[in-house]
Order: structure tokens, then sequence, then C-alpha cells
């Protein structure tokens, strides 16, 4: 048996008290950078909060209070559990930009404003929010991100978006995430970054929920293995032409990848899933075009110079104005299943695109199933898997129930009603919808 005093010790100390996380304030218009940050003395912005080199433990909530909170660099990690920065309740926090430093890891950032011109006036073409290399497992969520309001916004002419507006989100540490915030009025909407020639980068990110609306390049891309970008949207994108590129525009995606880097390393193991993807629909900001001279509409989804192995790209709806819909450029070993890829109602051709990459080398072993689209060009494919596709053609008011508001959606009565087959399809559709057998054609089970 142990000693009383020792058997007391062993006691004392399983009863020890945890510590409890704690709370904290931040108030532009009230605080001051020497209060001890409570509800009623808080600090002043969160840009002061990080520069002062303050720490927190896990379970940490800083409080954001209305107000401009600067150019904050969040830091320092925990090896597990969550540090959270948010908006106080009925408190609209806004800040120039958000920058995630390397070493920042498991920090959440909940219901902020990231935009210049409504924090302080100015304008930037630099990224909004970005997540250094080295930044791993953080999340910005149910955020609004953009250059500058929809009032400042809707008057811009082209030179303007060309020297106000940057990427909404850069992501280029592994395992972040984007959730659920509203992105407008900018270049890029979320950028996955690689670092090297052999794939290092935004490995593992996760971009779910995300809105882009009025932007001018690409609204998302990922150049890195391992990620998955679900349930996302982009709208209105515009013709925008830096100055001296008038005779070779850039062009402009929903969905992009390339490596850029003259590696031949694949980029494997992406899913897109569930996105809408439309070039143009419902209120537009009238001084900027979406053609220019006519042509440079939007792409779709394009991964342009494989290898590509082991995609997954299913549920998406589609719907451009140019023949490349779905452009795959040496795509190997992957699912091209349930999506719906017509043209916009503008435009008059739109297919799913399966060719060879850059050297020539032709995409193989690729499954095709369950898609409705315009037109499939997908011969240049080796050893591909077709099945349960069908070819629309211009018969748009024969499958879906308003075509031209964009609602893709099966009518009933609708051909593609039942046509699927399970083999290979996603259990559930576009909206979440458990799918019921015989599955349908397309991204939406009616």
């Amino acid at each position: 048996m142990l000693p009383l005093a020792t058997a007391a010790l062993i006691i004392t100390a399983s009863l020890a008290p945890v510590p409890t996380a704690a709370a904290y304030y931040v108030d532009p218009s009230t605080g001051s950078s020497s209060n001890p940050g409570t509800a009623g003395s808080p600090w002043r912005t969160l840009q002061e909060v990080f520069d002062s080199g303050r720490t927190f433990a896990a379970g940490d909530v800083i409080y954001l209070r209305s107000g401009n909170h600067g150019n904050p660099v969040i830091r320092g990690g925990v090896a597990s559990g969550v540090r959270t920065i948010k908006a106080e309740a009925g408190q609209t926090p806004r800040m120039r930009t958000l920058r995630f430093q390397s070493g920042a890891t498991r920090w959440t950032v909940d219901g902020v404003v990231v935009s210049p011109q409504e924090a302080d006036g100015s304008f930037t073409t630099a990224n909004l929010v970005q997540f250094d290399a080295g930044a791993t497992n953080d999340v910005v969520q149910n955020s609004q991100i953009r250059a500058a309001s929809d009032s400042t916004a809707a008057g811009w002419a082209n030179d303007d978006w060309v020297n106000r507006s940057g990427t909404a989100v850069m992501v280029v540490g592994s395992n972040n995430q984007v959730l659920g915030n509203q992105i407008r009025n900018v270049r890029n909407g979320v950028m996955l970054e690689r670092t090297t020639t052999a794939g290092a980068g935004a490995t593992g990110a996760v971009v779910r929920g995300n809105s882009v609306n009025h932007f001018w390049e690409d609204a998302f891309r990922c150049k890195v293995s391992g990620c998955l970008l679900e349930r996302n949207s982009a709208i209105n994108s515009y013709a925008v032409v830096p100055p001296g590129m008038e005779n070779d525009p850039p062009h402009r995606d929903m969905f992009q990848s390339y490596r850029g880097d003259g590696s031949f390393t694949p980029i494997t193991n992406v899913v897109l899933r569930g996105n809408v993807f439309i070039s143009r629909q419902g209120t537009r900001y009238s001084k900027i075009p979406f053609q220019y001279n006519g042509k440079y509409t939007t792409q779709g989804i394009g991964a342009f110079d494989g290898p590509y192995d082991n995609w997954t790209i299913e549920n998406n709806v589609v719907m451009v104005e140019v023949n490349l819909a779905i452009g795959l450029y040496g795509m190997n070993n992957s699912r091209i299943v349930n999506n719906t890829v017509v043209p916009n109602a503008l435009g008059v051709d739109s297919e799913i695109r399966l060719t060879n990459q850059k050297d020539g080398t032709p995409s193989d072993n690729n499954v095709i199933r369950n898609n409705v689209a315009h037109a499939f060009n997908t011969g240049a494919g080796t050893n591909t898997r077709h099945s349960n596709n069908v070819t629309v053609g211009a018969a748009y008011s024969t499958y879906f129930v308003d075509y031209a508001a964009g609602n893709v959606h099966l009518k009933s009565g609708s051909p593609a009603i039942g046509f699927g087959t399970t083999t290979d399809a996603p259990s559930t559709d576009a909206d979440g919808k458990t799918r019921s057998v015989p599955y349908d054609a397309g991204a939406y089970e009616y």
C-alpha cells in the first residue's frame, strides 16, 4: 500500500482543475492595446493583437466588433484543438487583408468582411486572404471577401478592375479549408497553388459551399493533388483585358488546373463535385462586358496540361458560351459522371472534351457515364468506358425545367429520367438529394 501522504498527493493531482478556454474581445472604436481584452476592456484591432506577440491556447475565442481591424497576420500553432476568431453577434468586423503566416495552425476565422475599400477606402491587387506555405489546418468560413462593395464595383470600367482587384483567397499551405464564403468583385476566386515541381503546396485543401460572383479571371483553380472542390458556385465572368494584352487577352475559366512549371508530375486525387458554373446570370454590372470583341467568353472546367490521374468529376452543372465546357487534356483513370453540360442560353455550343495532353499522349482508362450534354468529344481517349450518356443537342425545352433562366433540373417527362446507371455513379445529386433506382442522368435527380 502507498503511504497516506503519497496517496493524498495522487488524489490531489487527479482533481487539479483543467484549464478552461478564454474569451477575448477586440473593438476598434473603444479598445486599447493596453487593455486586458475583456468584454468591458477590449483590445483595439486584430492586427495589433497579433503584432503584440500575444499567444492563445486551444479553445480560445477572439470576438471581433465592428470597425477596421487592419491587416492582421495570424501566427502560432497548437498540436490539437482549435482557436477561433469570429464576429461577435450583431457586429461587422472589417479588415483590409487577412494572412495566415507559416506556422499558423488550427485557427478558424468566422464571419468577417475582408474588403480593403470597405475597411479603409483603399484598393489592392494583392491577395485578400492568404494561407502561406507552412500554414496548415486553418479555416476561413462564412465570410465576405471582396475587393470593394457592390455599389463601388458596379461603377468600375476595365482599368479599374485591373488596378483595384486581386485574388480573393490564395492557398499555398496544406490541409486548409475555405468554407461557405461569399466572394465578389475580384480578379480570381479561390486559388490552390503548388510550391514545387513535385507538387507540394495546397495539398489536402477543402473548398466547399463558396460563391464567386463578378470576377474576371478564374473562379477556382487547383494545381495540386488531393484537393476537394464541392458545391461551390460561380457566375458573372467579365471580359477585363489588362493594357497591352488586347491582342491576346487572358482566357477565363470557372475552374482551371495547369502546372505551368515544366514538370510532368501528375496531379492526382482531385474531386470536383456538385459545383454550379454559369458564365452570366441575373444582375450584372453595366460598365464591363461579358465578351471582348465578341469573343473570349469564359470556359468551364479545364484541366489543360496533364498528366492528371484519379480525378472525380461528378454532379457538376456547367453553362458557358464556348464549346470547352469540360475540357480534359491528359486525364487518366478518372470518373466523369452525372454532369449537366449545356451552353448558356446565349451560347450555341458546349461539349465534354477528352483529349491528349500537350506531348500527344492520349487520355486513358476513363469512365464517362450518366452525363447530360449538348455534345461529347471524347474520341481521342483510349480505353474509355462510355455508357448511359444523353446528347441533348438543342432540345433543351424537352429536358429541363427552365433552360433560359439557367434552371436545368429535369422536368416531368424528361428523357434523362431513369436513363442512368448505378455503376460508378454518386448516390446523391448536386442538391444533395438521394438518387433512386433507376438513376437519372445529369447532375439533378428528378
